[in-house]
């Protein structure tokens, strides 16, 4: 199975490459094509009103089929109108592969740049969310653990004041046998 796969993408490179190495001889047959398709469009037109003045006549005389020698039409030959399509279609896409196709690729590219720089915008911009997210974030840790911080400082402070109040009020009276006595 994987061989008949690989066979086919090798057919197709090969066409790619014929239709692109040979733009010139290429071009040249769609442009024939395309007047063989347009010749086969004015003759199925012309045996189908009857008018004989375009050579080679292709279609069948239908006096001949019907018997009748009133009717000038002819009836269109299938090969003529199945070719000038297929030939129409193949000179009609060949143009076009030429002509258009680096306009369409080069719009293609352009859509698919703008895509992506909206990508990398939305992206930048998740990031800098991301980003200021991440800073408040920490201003709220730094904020929460300055304010314990004060707390802790705070009743420290009101520890060493009541610890102070209350040395303070033993070394200042002590007693002695006669009454009190004051240190300095």
């Amino acid at each position: 199975m994987t061989n008949g796969i690989k066979a086919n993408q090798v057919q197709e490179r090969a066409l790619i490459k014929f239709l692109l190495g040979n733009r010139t001889l290429v071009n040249f047959m769609s442009i024939l094509m395309l007047i063989y398709a347009i010749w086969a469009i004015i003759e199925v037109i012309t045996n189908a009103t009857g008018a004989t003045w375009w050579a080679p006549e292709t279609g069948i005389p239908a006096a001949d089929i019907f018997g009748d020698p009133d009717r000038t039409q002819n009836i269109n030959n299938g090969w003529v109108i199945g070719s000038g399509a297929v030939f129409g279609t193949i000179g009609t896409m060949i143009q076009y592969f030429y002509r258009a196709a680096p306009y369409v690729d080069a719009s293609m590219q352009a859509t698919a740049a703008l895509i992506i720089s909206a990508v990398k915008e939305e992206q930048i911009q998740e990031s800098a969310e991301k980003l200021a997210e991440e800073i408040v974030a920490e201003a709220e840790e730094a904020a929460e653990a300055e304010e314990a911080a004060e707390e802790i400082v705070a009743e420290a402070e009101e520890e060493a004041a009541e610890e102070e109040e209350s040395e303070a009020g033993t070394e200042t009276e002590e007693t002695v046998e006669g009454g009190p006595k004051k240190k300095f």
